[in-house]
């Protein structure tokens, strides 16, 4: 119970049930220093935890990036499996521009596809905030597989298991191009890199940081690379 007492000066002290003036009461509080030393340990913690899940969110994309190569591959098994070729890199002039094997390919998967613009997530790896150069496309098929022809099979590939189908580019071009070529897109884009991380870029960037990009081969097995040499593209292999 709280009782008001003479002050002595004229005035009241409220003071607690035992007599003790409230103002003297022991109470629970945050001192500035230790609001600072709190406020600076969780700043130490975050400092520490944000690599820590922006390399974890990298991989989940990359993850994700994968797979969308593995369904490719496993469309083109059954293109091939129907058509008995494999399918169309780019079109010339003798085949008609819905041959391309980004149209060709998304009805395998149960995907439609346009006859202007594509807009299926499995064309299009997560880690590229533009969805690459034209919006709709991120990988490329191997430049010397059925580029300006129809007849290349299964069959005429000496090793699938070292031959690669498809890969990361920045989505310029439908065609993948190794490092040492001219035009060569293989983006390396995960692992540190981005749209820009590749030889020859469309965008006029030089020096991009490379990280590792991911192919799927013809035996339909998904490898994250640092570098595309030029005997991973060959049909033909060299001894």
């Amino acid at each position: 119970m709280y009782e008001p007492r003479n002050s002595g000066s004229g005035g009241f002290t409220v003071t607690g049930g035992e007599g003790v003036p409230r103002a003297k009461q022991s109470c629970l509080a945050f001192t500035l220093i230790e609001l600072l030393v709190v406020i600076a340990i969780i700043a130490i913690l975050a400092g520490m935890l944000l690599p820590a899940l922006g390399k974890a969110k990298d991989k989940g994309k990359t993850t994700f990036c994968a797979n969308n190569l593995r369904q490719l591959i496993i469309a083109t098994t059954l293109y091939e499996d129907d058509h008995k070729v494999l399918p169309v890199g780019y079109p010339t002039d003798a085949l008609p521009w819905e041959s391309i094997w980004y149209r060709t390919l998304p009805p395998y998967l149960g995907r439609k596809t346009s006859s202007s613009i594509q807009t299926n997530q499995v064309l299009i790896c997560s880690s590229s905030p533009r969805g690459g150069y034209w919006g709709f496309l991120t990988y490329a098929q191997n430049y010397l597989i059925n580029a300006g022809r129809a007849d290349m099979a299964l069959r005429h590939v000496q090793q699938p298991v070292h031959t690669i189908m498809f890969g990361e580019t920045q989505g310029y071009d439908a065609l993948l191009y190794p490092d040492p070529h001219a035009i060569a897109n293989v983006c390396y884009r995960h692992s540190g890199g981005n749209d820009h991380s590749v030889y020859y870029d469309m965008y006029g960037v030089k020096n991009a940081r490379k990280g590792r990009a991911n192919v799927v081969f013809l035996d339909s097995h998904v490898e994250l690379l640092r570098g595309a040499s030029n005997n991973l593209f060959l049909v033909t292999k060299h001894q």
